[in-house]
């Protein structure tokens, strides 16, 4: 054992205004949500830290509520990606629950919580970069002179451009509004393990309107668990100013485009990273080439009918 070892001190508030108090007291505190990726540290536990403070974050009854109404959809901070899935099943983008699902099995699901996986600074989980493409906005708690200050952010603000989180100290996300715009085309693809290969993995999510030889609203988001995630107007224009279906090189040229943009803002991604990258890019635009061929010869079949 070390020398010295304390057990960390846990506060348990059950509700804002009690964590208000807490994070005054002990501003240094760690957040405990789900527990999913400070658990899963080899180096966390047992620690020589003399005070260790952690605030337990599910008593609070305010960041586990989930609400709704034919444009939006708004969940507590707290709510697990398995009760996501649950409530929100018939109502979310299908993109979203196929990240979800994708994330892990019930057991990892009904511990990650999704402010969680939104606010780990060290780790970037592939739903950061799905719930940018639905205009996600995220409800932000903050300390400013003793008081406990609230204000909404689009959620792609609360991260610098590379990805990385960027929130005042003390701040917590309460909760998260998601668009629940569908859009014709939805894909998520993953290559690697986010969780035990995070330095030769990458997900992509797109979505868009495919339209004859267009893919309009395109909207496409990339994430490296170790880096960050990019999801902004240029990668969306690559694609929608692209005219479906595509030849080699132009298929190479999107490649590159999108690589070059991507290398641009995490310049050490590992060769795999990058060879991952592009073999999902190429898988997508094969996807639309025949979903415009496939479109192509059924708006012929009418016109000859």
């Amino acid at each position: 054992m070390l020398e010295g070892l304390r057990s960390p001190n846990i506060h348990t508030p059950v509700n804002l205004s009690e964590f208000s108090s807490i994070i005054q007291h002990y501003p240094t505190s760690t957040y405990w949500a789900g527990g999913t990726y400070i658990m899963s540290r080899s180096d966390y536990y047992p620690s020589n830290t003399t005070n260790d403070e952690i605030i337990f974050l599910g008593s609070i009854e305010e960041l586990h509520r989930f609400q709704r109404n034919d444009r939006i959809a708004e969940f507590g901070s707290m709510v697990s990606l398995y009760d996501l899935i649950y409530t929100g099943r018939s109502i979310l983008p299908k993109i979203l629950i196929e990240n979800i699902q994708d994330i892990g099995g019930n057991i990892v699901t009904a511990r990650m919580t999704l402010g969680g996986s939104l606010c780990t600074r060290e780790f970037r989980s592939s739903l950061c970069g799905t719930l940018s493409l639905f205009d996600a906005s995220c409800e932000v708690k903050y300390m400013k002179k003793k008081r406990m200050h609230s204000k909404w952010f689009p959620m792609i603000s609360i991260y610098d451009k590379s990805g990385k989180l960027n929130l005042p100290d003390k701040a917590l996300i309460s909760r998260i509004r998601v668009n629940l715009m569908e859009r014709n085309y939805q894909r998520f693809i993953r290559k690697g393990d986010f969780f035990l290969d995070q330095e030769n993995s990458v997900s992509i999510a797109i979505t868009g309107n495919p339209e004859q030889d267009n893919f309009n609203d395109a909207r496409i988001a990339i994430t490296y668990p170790n880096k960050g995630f990019i999801s902004n107007h240029d990668l969306d224009n690559i694609f929608s100013s692209a005219r479906f279906p595509l030849d080699q090189d132009e298929s190479k040229s999107i490649e590159d485009a999108i690589l070059s943009a991507v290398s641009a803002i995490f310049p050490s991604l590992s060769k795999l990273q990058k060879t991952r990258t592009r073999g999902i890019i190429k898988e997508i635009i094969s996807d639309l080439n025949i979903n415009a061929l496939t479109t192509a010869s059924f708006d012929e079949a009418k016109t000859n009918i």
